[in-house]
């Protein structure tokens, strides 16, 4: 009896974990498996998802540093995207200054944005990834 109430709580506790699903791509701290490695500006980059699909909803993350060494790349922007369209753009640029960038009705809008002068224009954030 005693196994099958250990099996039991082991089983609930499996469910519960699959309900809550993968933790999101926004808060992912370190490069997962399945990220895809590039070069932007000169800097190794790993970006996951790789892709986002049309229309979704979620967030998509960029690390940079060493593609050899992916678990000690820094975290340089977090696209957040809300129905296909990146709303908002949140990161830090390699060796200086944090952004906040904030998107409404296709241009950014600066008096929501932090420190806007290193938000790209909402014509080049689809282009950037």
């Amino acid at each position: 009896m005693r196994s099958q109430t250990a099996l039991l709580i082991l089983s609930l506790a499996t469910l519960a974990s699959c309900a809550t699903g993968p933790q999101p791509s926004c808060e992912l701290a370190t490069v997962p498996a399945g990220a895809v490695f590039g070069v932007r500006e000169g800097i190794d980059i790993a970006t996951y998802p790789p892709k986002m699909s049309p229309g979704v909803t979620g967030c998509q993350r960029v690390w940079y540093g060493e593609r050899e060494r992916p678990q000690a790349m820094n975290v340089m922007a977090t696209y957040y995207y809300d129905k296909g369209v990146v709303r908002r753009l949140v990161g830090t640029v390699p060796g200086g200054a944090g952004y906040d960038c904030q998107y409404r009705d296709g241009a950014l809008d600066v008096a929501q944005s932090r420190n806007p002068a290193q938000c790209p224009k909402a014509s080049e954030v689809d282009k950037a990834r």
